[in-house]
């Protein structure tokens, strides 16, 4: 029997259905797509972003987030997050996998107080705190700005230039508990995976990808029910568009996203729950789009030998934790009296935290 909550869900799903995908909704034009017609292999990744749309539109709000450099953490998070937690990185790369720093900013509220009054007055959305735990994103495939275009950036991708990325990739194995004498040459061994598979690594010390075409495009699909406790309308650096809160207002009717950038609370413990989050990813490169899967297979078991290892498994998820175990983990809780089918479950023992 279909509660009163349930009929009225169902109803805004089909009235989300009959304002159809987003990035089409009311009347935004499409001439930005135009860029793709000499490359045969981006028109075929913007179809199917463009399927997807149309497919989960009833029930999710979609955001894109471009990258390039970047690529590497988010598919070594997504390995690690496969290894322990049974994230699907066959699906999509994962943003942010460790949790320091969430505790702190949870949801997307906080940050925009923390950025009021503290992030405004310094760096904006490149100070530390805030790149830990949020992504920028825009909210239509034919956006033309602020700043960024997905069909003009999925090539090059988009990238901060004022972090070095091998010191990033050394922090998250030393987060993970790798032990240090294995830090270095885990990192050059994954470097050289990554060239193999021509994604670039130029800025990690390797070598750039063979198509000098390093771009990403994450596509991320939030349950609507959850969009302003995990994101908000932004300027430019960050700050919050007043015009355009809540962001579930502005993305849900059939009004035109085609303007206006998005901030995303990329907390893991959503974003490897695919009942609140689904991602989709597809790459400028068309060698390594292709063989994502086999890289990820690789990485994985690059990985495995060490993150596996039951007196490892508990170092690793003291850093991915944020230097504590939380607070269920025992000493009998092991891979071997965990099944690896119920380690996300144990992980994030408050199941459905999104709900909350």
């Amino acid at each position: 029997m279909t509660t009163s909550r349930g009929r009225i869900a169902i109803e805004e799903s089909r009235r989300q259905q009959e304002f159809g995908p987003q990035s089409q909704r009311g009347g935004a034009p499409q001439g930005q797509l135009d860029v793709l017609e000499f490359n045969s292999h981006a028109k075929s990744c913007f179809e199917r972003f463009a399927a997807k749309e149309k497919e989960l539109c009833g029930e999710w709000a979609v955001f894109y987030h471009a990258y390039s450099f970047a690529a590497l953490i988010y598919e070594l998070h997504a390995a690690v997050g496969s290894l322990l937690f049974q994230f699907d990185a066959a699906q999509a790369s994962l943003p942010r996998l460790l949790m320091d720093g969430f505790g702190d900013i949870p949801d997307a509220p906080t940050l925009i107080r923390k950025y009021k009054h503290e992030y405004a007055h310094t760096t904006r959305d490149h100070h530390p705190d805030y790149r830990k735990v949020c992504i920028s994103a825009m909210c239509s495939l034919v956006a033309l700005g602020p700043e960024v275009s997905p069909p003009v950036f999925f090539v090059a991708g988009y990238s901060c230039d004022d972090l070095s990325f091998r010191k990033v990739l050394e922090h998250l194995l030393v987060s993970c508990y790798v032990p240090l004498d294995k830090i270095q040459h885990l990192a050059n061994e994954i470097i050289l995976l990554s060239e193999r598979y021509s994604l670039d690594v130029s800025q990690y010390g390797g070598a750039k990808c063979k198509s000098e075409k390093p771009g990403h495009m994450l596509q991320i699909f939030i349950r609507r029910d959850l969009l302003d406790q995990f994101a908000y309308a932004s300027e430019p650096y960050g700050k919050p568009h007043q015009e355009r809160q809540p962001v579930s207002r502005w993305l849900g009717e059939d009004m035109k996203t085609h303007w206006g950038q998005a901030r995303i609370v990329a907390h893991p413990k959503i974003f490897m729950q695919p009942d609140c989050v689904r991602m989709y990813v597809e790459s400028a490169d068309p060698f390594f789009h292709q063989n994502r899967s086999k890289f990820q297979s690789e990485l994985t078991t690059l990985l495995e030998t060490i993150l596996s290892e039951p007196s490892l498994l508990e170092h690793a998820t003291t850093g991915i934790n944020g230097g504590t175990l939380p607070i269920w983990w025992s000493a009998e809780d092991t891979e071997a009296a965990m099944p690896r089918r119920g380690l996300r479950d144990y992980l994030f023992c408050q199941r459905r935290p999104c709900t909350s």
